[in-house]
Order: C-alpha cells, then structure tokens, then sequence
C-alpha cells in the first residue's frame, strides 16, 4: 500500500512538474514572418485609424487601416485598460476561455481587393480550428492572448510596391505615437 501511494505521489509530482512547464510557441509556417503592434495612428487623409505592424527581426512594417471600435480596444488592451463592461474582443476571448480554448495564434493571410483577410488558430483540447478574421479582431484577440501574430511574407512586398493612397503618418491613438519611420504605403483597409 505505501509503494502503490509513494508511485501515485511521484506520478501527481511529475505530472505537476510537467504542467508547469512553459509551453512552445506555435510553430509558423512557411513564408509567414512575426510581427508586434508598433504603434496606432490616424490617416489624416482619410481620418481613419492604422495599425503599424512592426517585423520582430528586421525593419519592415505593415500599415493596415481599421476601424475606430477596433482601434480603441487595441489600444486599451496595449494600455492594460479595461472597460467597466466587456468590449466586443474581451466578450470573445470569453467565450473562448468558457469553451476550453486558447488562441495559440493569428496570422495576417492576404490582401485581396483592398481588404485584408486574416486566419485566428484557436486550440481546444486536442482540436486546432481556423477561423477567418478581419485583422484588426484577430490582433485584438491576439493581444488578449498573448499570441504571437503573424503576416504572410508576400504581403510585406505587396506593401513596399504600394499605389501611395494612404499615408505612413498621422496623430496619436490612446497614447501610441505613429511610425515616423513608416514610408510604406497601401491602399486604405475596406472595411
């Protein structure tokens, strides 16, 4: 009887050591390359909101215009401000955590026609779903999660060949200063 709880409490011991683990980040695919949030800003051309995509390991970035709601909760979530009541990304994250889930990922897929589409990697238990998304939602999302984002490598020199239509520079957005730097133009987000 003591041998049978001594191998019960070492297999409990290992299986807690085992859960504390950290964990691996996703793999990416192919041709996909880690990006963050560098800033949000305002197109004063088009007075609509941008979010700066930075790459991790090098210079590029990625300008996508959004919608203001989507901003702002970018910006809160960026901020650590959290409404009184949940927003639209906070009351999703919640219906995923209720599920059992985990966003383990978002990656920025293409630009088709001016609007740019995105895929969310959710994992629930041993199930991994892919939902199509718009950008700024998966990065919202993503944010809350701590899941890394990602932007599809062909997107980063569609972005560099860009027709000039929205601008790289603009006002603040909760605090977070525009991309000075940011001289890559694209057509503005349909949304």
């Amino acid at each position: 009887m003591r041998r049978a709880l001594a191998l019960l409490c070492f297999a409990c011991a290992a299986v807690l050591v085992g859960c504390g683990a950290p964990e691996a980040e996703p793999a990416h695919g192919a041709g996909e390359i880690r990006v963050r949030v560098g800033s949000l800003a305002v197109d004063t051309a088009s007075n609509s909101p941008v979010v700066i995509l930075e790459e991790m390991e090098g210079a590029r970035t990625l300008p996508i215009w959004i919608g203001l709601g989507e901003a702002r909760s970018i910006a809160a979530e960026l901020e650590r401000e959290h409404p009184i009541r949940p927003n639209t990304h906070d009351l999703a994250k919640r219906l995923v955590d209720r599920l059992d889930g985990v966003v383990e990922r978002v990656v920025v897929t293409e630009l088709n026609g001016g609007i740019y589409y995105a895929l969310i990697v959710l994992r629930a238990g041993e199930r991994t779903l892919q939902v199509d998304a718009r950008p700024s939602d998966a990065i919202a999302l993503a944010l809350r999660y701590g899941a890394p984002v990602f932007v599809a490598e062909s997107l980063f020199e569609t972005a560099a060949g860009g027709d000039g239509a929205g601008s790289g520079e603009g006002q603040r957005i909760g605090g977070f200063a525009p991309d000075a730097g940011a001289d890559r133009q694209v057509p503005p987000l349909a949304l």
